[in-house]
């Protein structure tokens, strides 16, 4: 009986302290419990800077925690994404970015201190910008075909202007290049203003930019806008006509989009894609990119991973056969 009421005692006493335990331990905490930081490696006040704060505000109310947006520019954007590869895979640092970093980077830097593809957790594609072929006023040509019919009579002699070697607009033009079979001389500049006012005086003879920058300038005279670089015609510039319209079925508009870094947890990875994409459906947000350029796109997170690994290879195929090289 001694032993028997002995054992009914521990067995209270350990039952209560195992009560007393469960009550003082803290419940796991659900993600997030704490601020988010967004990276986008690009100066602030950039389109892709608005177009990201725009994001991080839907997506800091829908979350019911902060999502900072912290820039870290620099180095064609892979400052900030190696800032981002090398941070901790718990969600809290994830990134807003484009092809240039994932898509174009790998391929044109030899020393490039991040693996695009190993180094990063594809989240959500956010949507993408379309981009168009301008030309001078003076070059004799009212669409794209008239364009390439001109370069082929003149292999080697006209020009073409980007935003700097191995950029989108660059790598952009290359494909058009290929793709025709035309050859134009590559002339780069130190960013989108003196590449531009470049082609407005006649010192070049066309290039590609984002289609939010070709649609003014066209409308005031200074540049002609021939087409846009996308399978359909952008929200924002409805009358602007596509490639495939003219019987050119050429696509190189970058896509934009999330990232977290590798081995996020798959849980934490579904619910910024659920709440991103809920995020993204919001109408204001959607005026805003479409204001700034950008296309907006939903998708889901393999959705997103697959498209990753197709544009990974498409322009990296177009840098490869352009042996375009920055060291």
């Amino acid at each position: 009986m001694q032993k028997s009421a002995c054992r009914r005692r521990l067995v209270s006493v350990f039952l209560l302290m195992a009560g007393a335990l469960s009550l003082a331990a803290p419940a796991l905490a659900e993600y997030p419990d704490r601020p988010i930081k967004l990276v986008v490696a690009y100066p602030p006040g950039g389109a892709t800077d608005v177009t990201a704060r725009a994001v991080a505000q839907r997506l800091s109310e829908r979350l019911k925690q902060a999502v900072v947006v912290e820039n870290r520019a620099g180095a064609a954007g892979m400052i900030g994404t190696d800032y981002v590869a090398k941070a901790a895979p718990d969600g809290y640092t994830i990134m807003f970015t484009a092809a240039d970093t994932h898509s174009i980077n790998p391929h044109v830097y030899p020393k490039i201190t991040y693996d695009a593809r190993k180094d990063f957790t594809p989240v959500a594609q956010v949507g993408s910008l379309p981009i168009a072929l301008i030309v001078s006023p003076q070059v004799q040509a009212k669409n794209v075909a008239e364009f390439l019919a001109l370069a082929r009579k003149n292999p080697g002699k006209m020009t073409y202007a980007s935003f700097g070697v191995g950029s989108s607009g660059h790598v952009a033009m290359e494909m058009l290049n290929i793709q025709s079979r035309v050859e134009l001389l590559h002339v780069p500049y130190q960013g989108a203003a003196p590449a531009i006012a470049a082609l407005m005086a006649g010192q070049v003879d066309a290039m590609m930019v984002p289609l939010v920058l070709a649609v003014p300038n066209d409308a005031a005279g200074k540049v002609r806008l021939l087409g846009a670089a996308t399978p359909t015609r952008f929200a924002g510039a409805p009358n602007a006509p596509t490639f495939a319209e003219q019987g050119i079925p050429l696509n190189s508009a970058p896509w934009v989009g999330i990232l977290a870094p590798a081995k996020v947890p798959q849980d934490i990875v579904e619910k910024l894609n659920r709440e991103l994409n809920a995020a993204l459906q919001d109408p204001q947000v959607r005026e805003t990119l479409i204001k700034n350029g950008l296309d907006p796109a939903t998708s889901s997170q393999p959705a997103f991973r697959a498209l990753l690994d197709a544009e990974y290879d498409r322009w990296g195929k177009t840098i490869t056969a352009a042996n375009i090289k920055v060291n």
